[in-house]
């Protein structure tokens, strides 16, 4: 087995690395026992839950193209999300929905939003929210938040990615908010899509895997020899390539590579990222509530956000039954306590009103992402290209969430894939 080869390996069979087999019909190798990544639900006592939220905002015809293709049904959601501060479910975008909260609290936020310093050069994301959004708005929302979903205060993140991450309403919209509730269409995901059918956003995963080679799963990539240009596996067998695609993990990749520079071991451990441990709760009733999801930027709950699958979906969950999933997020500077996790979330759910206490719990699950979101701090721009022009030179392509280590939507990881894939091809047909 020792003389296989393969002009193309791929490694890591979420979104990323199987649309990076579309184009290229090159082999995909997975350590896991099923594909999909962070974009696989989980089924559990006929209860599908997907591992975090996910939902389909992209209209680029590449995308709904490969979902027709794959004969994946879609449904066109208006979102319904909601934050809970103060006691007080308001309408997400927070900073246009302020009108249920105390009187003080809005006329702070507005006043420190109209008066807010739009001159200033922001250093950092904490400065970055005092521009847009002003002080009232971030400390009572945003900067809470962020503290809790990054693990991190914004004054130790950078800005790069907020672009279509974080709503920029008018001054408008700000004002009319505050004076009364209105539920308003800002930001990205106002109208989103999502697969219907039992098997909630596998629908998507399917869809990619729909035209990707070869997946061959329970392939943990143990070892990748740079100058050989061969990778080992867990079970012995090595396989030579010409170009190996990865979408695993920086860290991870870099930690299994032989002949690694000091300088591209270094940049790699200052990669960070926040972990976050998803809690399923299956429940005896049919109706939950009317949201999409709901952010909890206080401290005093431990979950920073819930969601509703069955709003996104009729198909999953038993019927007379819904669902909740809570995300608690945690890293090696804010430790996540895990005795008992369940039960604090079940408490949690009964104090903010999603549950009720007498409501009858027939489903529990929960899993580990152990790498969710990539923190942009000040050391991963340049940290990730020292990592990224070593990789080139050994032939080597990085792609998605975690192999370019960015802030990436489903379509934006397979986008990323379907590149790195036309890359790799492009490689083998230029003369040597």
């Amino acid at each position: 087995m020792g003389a296989r080869h393969q002009p193309i390996v791929i490694l890591g069979a979420g979104v990323a690395g199987l649309a990076a087999s579309i184009d290229t019909q090159a082999p995909v190798y997975e350590a896991a026992d099923r594909i999909g990544g962070v974009a696989a639900a989980d089924h559990v006592d006929g209860f599908a839950f997907d591992r975090g939220i996910h939902v389909l905002q992209s209209w680029d015809e590449r995308v709904l193209g490969m979902l027709a293709d794959a004969a994946v049904p879609l449904r066109t959601h208006k979102r319904r999300a909601y934050i809970y501060s103060h006691g007080v479910y308001t309408p997400y975008p927070f900073q246009v929905n302020t009108a249920g909260l105390p009187l003080g609290l809005r006329a702070r936020c507005l006043r420190d939003y109209l008066l807010r310093d739009r001159n200033l050069e922001p250093q950092n994301y904490e400065q970055w929210m005092y521009k847009h959004i002003g002080r009232g708005f971030a400390e009572t929302f945003l900067i809470p938040y962020s503290e809790k979903f990054w693990t991190v205060h914004p004054r130790d993140m950078t800005f790069e990615w907020t672009n279509n991450r974080v709503p920029h309403p008018s001054a408008w919209q700000v004002l009319r908010g505050a004076l009364w509730s209105k539920r308003t269409a800002v930001g990205s995901n106002a109208t989103f899509l999502y697969p219907e059918g039992p098997g909630g956003y596998d629908g998507f995963v399917d869809a990619v895997a729909h035209r990707a080679g070869p997946v061959q799963l329970g392939q943990r990539a143990t070892h990748v020899d740079t100058a050989r240009r061969r990778v080992c596996f867990n079970d012995g067998h090595d396989l030579g390539y010409d170009t190996l695609i990865s979408s695993i993990p920086l860290p991870d990749l870099i930690g299994i590579c032989t002949e690694v520079p000091p300088e591209v071991e270094a940049a790699a451990a200052r990669l960070r990222a926040n972990s976050i441990m998803v809690v399923n709760i299956g429940v005896q009733r049919a109706d939950l509530g009317p949201y999409h999801w709901v952010h909890f930027p206080e401290s005093d709950v431990c979950f920073f956000r819930i969601s509703y699958p069955a709003n996104f979906s009729d198909d999953v969950c038993p019927p007379g039954c819904a669902s909740i999933s809570a995300e608690v997020s945690f890293s090696a500077s804010r430790p996540l306590p895990r005795e008992g996790l369940v039960d604090r979330v079940i408490a949690d759910l009964v104090r903010v009103g999603a549950l009720r206490a007498d409501d009858r719990i027939v489903a529990t699950h929960t899993h580990e992402i152990r790498y969710a979101y990539c923190i942009y701090d000040k050391h991963r721009r340049e940290a990730v290209r020292i990592i990224r022009d070593w990789l080139k030179r050994v032939d080597i392509e990085p792609t998605g969430r975690y192999g370019l280590w960015c802030y990436f939507w489903s379509h934006e990881a397979m986008l990323a894939g379907r590149r790195a894939g036309a890359r790799a091809v492009g490689a083998l047909q230029s003369p040597t």
